[in-house]
């Protein structure tokens, strides 16, 4: 069978339209993380909890030691099945196919951004927090004013390379019936028998998706620079 380039774009107004559900998905997926990986990290570094950070280990060592496959049946399939009301009454958890799709997907994500901002947070000199500190910047001003922005400057790089697995990832969903890029792809070779035709395409834009936000990554990490300056 020759390659007939004709059926990838007849297809690109369904697949682009999966990839805007794959955007839309990636998006909200990474900003939660994003913002609860920054809570986590504000609190396990001002608290100095030995609890928290005992916590967060066996957290990260779970979701370091899955496969991501695993997580999103977990979230899928099993949260729903647990009672979370003991006795007569009943407390589930149902979540539709694209809500437990962003919950697992943050969840896998968010142990990887705390990380990410703990190595951030250890390049920054303690003289920062001293030099504040002495300016009468405490907790939240000290943290908003000062170490967040540094914080979140040194981190692009690993952040926007998270946000780009982050975007791969959500072809795994397909597999909860996630109607995105990946799926769109399925059920359109399944209806015409030209897979590798359709699957190039979804490659095409899986590719240009990437590239410009590891290229948008660079423009950032400059505008921030010359704020900086």
């Amino acid at each position: 069978m020759k390659f007939n380039f004709s059926y990838t774009i007849d297809a690109l107004p369904r697949l682009l339209e999966g990839a805007l559900i794959t955007i839309e998905i990636a998006a909200i997926g990474f900003i939660l993380s994003l913002t609860i990986g920054t809570l986590i990290t504000v609190f396990r570094t001002v608290s100095q909890s030995r609890l928290l950070n005992a916590i967060l280990a066996v957290y990260i060592s779970f979701i370091r030691g899955t496969p991501l496959l695993i997580q999103i049946f977990l979230v899928y399939y099993a949260l729903p099945a647990i009672d979370f009301l003991p006795g007569p009454g009943e407390l589930r958890i149902d979540m539709g196919p694209v809500t437990a799709g962003i919950v697992a997907i943050t969840l896998n994500s968010i142990a990887f951004v705390t990380e990410i901002l703990r190595g951030g947070l250890a390049a920054i000199h303690k003289g920062q927090y001293e030099a504040a500190s002495a300016l009468g910047l405490r907790n939240y001003p000290l943290w908003r004013k000062v170490i967040l922005p540094q914080l979140f400057m040194k981190t692009i790089p690993p952040l926007v390379s998270e946000f780009t697995q982050v975007l791969k990832a959500t072809a795994l969903l397909s597999i909860i019936t996630v109607v995105e890029l990946l799926r769109v792809s399925q059920q359109i070779y399944s209806s015409n028998y030209h897979p590798v035709e359709i699957l190039s395409g979804a490659f095409i834009i899986y590719f240009l998706l990437c590239f410009f936000v590891s290229r948008g990554s660079v423009l950032l990490e400059n505008h921030w620079r010359v704020r900086r300056a």
